[in-house]
Protein backbone atom coordinates (compact mmCIF):
# COMPACT_ATOMS: atom_id res chain seq x y z
CA UNK A 1 0.00 0.00 0.00
CA UNK A 2 2.51 2.37 0.97
CA UNK A 3 4.73 1.69 -2.66
CA UNK A 4 1.61 2.40 -4.11
CA UNK A 5 1.00 5.59 -2.23
CA UNK A 6 4.40 7.07 -3.11
CA UNK A 7 3.73 6.00 -6.96
CA UNK A 8 0.66 7.92 -6.71
CA UNK A 9 2.24 10.94 -5.35
CA UNK A 10 4.79 10.94 -7.73
CA UNK A 11 2.10 10.87 -10.78
CA UNK A 12 0.08 14.11 -8.71
CA UNK A 13 3.82 15.85 -8.40
CA UNK A 14 3.79 16.00 -12.12
CA UNK A 15 0.66 17.26 -13.57
CA UNK A 16 -0.64 21.13 -13.44
CA UNK A 17 0.99 23.89 -15.53
CA UNK A 18 4.56 25.37 -14.87
CA UNK A 19 5.73 22.45 -12.77
CA UNK A 20 8.26 20.61 -15.47
CA UNK A 21 10.12 24.08 -15.10
CA UNK A 22 10.21 23.87 -11.47
CA UNK A 23 11.40 20.76 -11.01
CA UNK A 24 14.63 21.00 -13.52
CA UNK A 25 15.51 23.87 -11.57
CA UNK A 26 16.12 22.19 -8.44
CA UNK A 27 18.98 19.48 -8.52
CA UNK A 28 19.77 17.51 -5.89
CA UNK A 29 23.93 16.46 -5.71
CA UNK A 30 25.80 13.68 -3.86
CA UNK A 31 22.41 12.17 -2.07
CA UNK A 32 23.56 10.12 0.64
CA UNK A 33 22.73 8.02 3.89
CA UNK A 34 24.98 6.82 6.76
CA UNK A 35 24.63 2.99 7.22
CA UNK A 36 23.20 2.14 10.26
CA UNK A 37 22.28 -0.78 12.41
CA UNK A 38 20.11 -3.21 10.84
CA UNK A 39 17.68 -2.76 13.95
CA UNK A 40 18.25 0.59 13.98
CA UNK A 41 14.44 2.84 13.83
CA UNK A 42 16.08 6.46 12.66
CA UNK A 43 18.83 6.88 9.90
CA UNK A 44 20.02 10.06 8.05
CA UNK A 45 20.29 11.51 4.77
CA UNK A 46 22.54 14.36 3.19
CA UNK A 47 22.96 16.11 0.01
CA UNK A 48 22.86 19.52 -1.50
CA UNK A 49 20.08 21.01 -3.30
CA UNK A 50 21.35 23.52 -6.17
CA UNK A 51 17.80 25.74 -7.58
CA UNK A 52 19.12 27.02 -11.03
CA UNK A 53 15.63 29.08 -11.34
CA UNK A 54 15.17 32.73 -11.08
CA UNK A 55 12.65 32.07 -8.11
CA UNK A 56 12.80 30.21 -4.42
CA UNK A 57 12.60 26.41 -4.24
CA UNK A 58 10.60 25.79 -1.24
CA UNK A 59 10.81 21.70 -0.04
CA UNK A 60 8.01 21.28 2.18
CA UNK A 61 7.91 17.33 1.89
CA UNK A 62 10.50 14.89 0.81
CA UNK A 63 8.79 10.72 0.81
CA UNK A 64 10.37 7.34 0.09
CA UNK A 65 8.62 3.90 0.15
CA UNK A 66 11.61 2.74 1.90
CA UNK A 67 10.78 4.86 5.04
CA UNK A 68 7.35 5.51 7.37
CA UNK A 69 8.03 8.73 7.57
CA UNK A 70 10.62 11.95 6.44
CA UNK A 71 11.42 15.01 8.32
CA UNK A 72 13.52 17.78 7.54
CA UNK A 73 15.93 18.50 10.72
CA UNK A 74 18.39 21.21 11.96
CA UNK A 75 20.98 21.16 14.22
CA UNK A 76 21.47 23.79 17.23
CA UNK A 77 23.69 23.99 20.11
CA UNK A 78 22.48 25.48 22.92
CA UNK A 79 24.57 25.76 26.12
CA UNK A 80 26.61 22.92 24.67
CA UNK A 81 23.97 20.56 24.16
CA UNK A 82 23.15 19.86 20.72
CA UNK A 83 18.94 19.41 19.90
CA UNK A 84 17.51 18.73 16.06
CA UNK A 85 14.78 20.96 15.51
CA UNK A 86 12.34 20.11 12.74
CA UNK A 87 12.31 22.75 9.63
CA UNK A 88 8.62 22.89 8.49
CA UNK A 89 9.41 24.41 4.98
CA UNK A 90 13.21 24.33 3.22
CA UNK A 91 13.68 27.81 0.96
CA UNK A 92 16.90 27.44 -1.77
CA UNK A 93 17.37 30.75 -2.87
CA UNK A 94 17.43 31.33 -6.63
CA UNK A 95 20.77 30.70 -8.22
CA UNK A 96 21.39 29.02 -4.50
CA UNK A 97 22.10 26.05 -2.28
CA UNK A 98 21.30 24.46 0.68
CA UNK A 99 23.62 21.91 2.18
CA UNK A 100 22.38 18.93 4.34
CA UNK A 101 25.16 17.99 6.14
CA UNK A 102 26.63 15.98 9.14
CA UNK A 103 25.79 18.29 12.44
CA UNK A 104 23.91 20.88 10.50
CA UNK A 105 20.28 20.67 7.92
CA UNK A 106 19.90 16.85 6.99
CA UNK A 107 17.08 13.99 6.65
CA UNK A 108 15.72 12.53 9.85
CA UNK A 109 14.39 8.97 7.81
CA UNK A 110 12.11 7.35 10.28
CA UNK A 111 10.82 3.47 10.69
CA UNK A 112 12.84 1.58 7.87
CA UNK A 113 10.58 -0.78 5.89
CA UNK A 114 14.08 -2.54 5.13
CA UNK A 115 17.73 -2.71 6.20
CA UNK A 116 19.93 -0.79 4.14
CA UNK A 117 23.37 -1.79 3.95
CA UNK A 118 26.24 0.03 2.23
CA UNK A 119 25.77 0.92 -1.60
CA UNK A 120 21.80 0.08 -1.58
CA UNK A 121 19.77 2.75 -3.24
CA UNK A 122 16.79 4.45 -1.67
CA UNK A 123 14.53 6.11 -4.19
CA UNK A 124 12.98 9.52 -2.46
CA UNK A 125 10.66 12.39 -3.87
CA UNK A 126 11.05 16.30 -2.66
CA UNK A 127 7.75 17.75 -2.99
CA UNK A 128 7.81 21.36 -3.49
CA UNK A 129 5.42 24.09 -2.28
CA UNK A 130 4.11 24.92 -5.48
CA UNK A 131 2.97 21.08 -6.27
CA UNK A 132 6.14 20.13 -8.11
CA UNK A 133 8.25 16.95 -7.48
CA UNK A 134 11.50 15.93 -7.97
CA UNK A 135 12.80 12.23 -7.93
CA UNK A 136 16.53 11.07 -6.97
CA UNK A 137 18.24 8.72 -5.59
CA UNK A 138 20.37 8.13 -2.21
CA UNK A 139 23.31 5.69 -1.75
CA UNK A 140 23.57 4.50 1.65
CA UNK A 141 27.47 4.39 2.73
CA UNK A 142 29.46 3.27 5.45
CA UNK A 143 31.54 6.35 7.46
CA UNK A 144 33.94 4.42 9.88
CA UNK A 145 36.27 6.16 12.21
CA UNK A 146 34.91 9.27 14.14
CA UNK A 147 34.64 11.78 11.36
CA UNK A 148 33.24 14.24 14.62
CA UNK A 149 29.71 14.62 12.71
CA UNK A 150 27.88 11.19 14.95
CA UNK A 151 24.05 11.13 15.00
CA UNK A 152 23.81 11.11 18.71
CA UNK A 153 21.67 14.01 19.67
CA UNK A 154 18.42 14.58 21.50
CA UNK A 155 15.61 14.46 19.31
CA UNK A 156 12.74 17.68 19.70
CA UNK A 157 8.92 16.29 17.94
Amino acid sequence: MKSFTTALLACLCLLGSGQAAAEASLQIRDAWIREAPPAAKVLAAYMELHNNGTTPAIVRAIHSPDFGRIEIHRTVVEQGVARMLPVELLQIPPAGKVVLEPGGMHLMLFTPVRPLRQDDKVSMTIELANGACRQFEATVIRRTGDDGQQHHHQHNH
